[in-house]
């Protein structure tokens, strides 16, 4: 994505993004739901596929899920704000 994004933008965006990848309406996707828990019906393969979108639609790279330090992703909110922090980096750096 190019430009300028804001955080609500970018939470719209994820949250349509974990819509898409549970089959369901974005406004269905609670913003307090865990991503990698049960509540959406997400297993480990779906999550994977998931973080790959985020990084292609955002032109970001998200933290290894395989790392075995590798904290758990939250909820709906806090991966986008997660989102947020790394876009942020990237246009802070040029877009490098």
């Amino acid at each position: 994505m190019d430009g300028i994004l804001d955080n609500d933008l970018i939470l719209a965006r994820v949250r349509a993004l974990i819509a898409e990848s549970v089959r369901q309406p974005a406004a269905s996707i609670p913003l307090d739901a865990r991503v990698d828990g049960s509540e959406l019906g997400i297993d480990s393969l779906a999550l994977i596929k998931l973080m790959v979108r985020i990084e292609e639609t955002f032109d970001i790279t998200m933290p290894d899920l395989a790392a075995t330090d590798a904290a758990p992703f939250g909820s709906v909110r806090e991966v986008a704000a997660l989102v947020a922090r790394e876009v942020a980096a990237r246009q802070a750096g040029g877009g490098l």
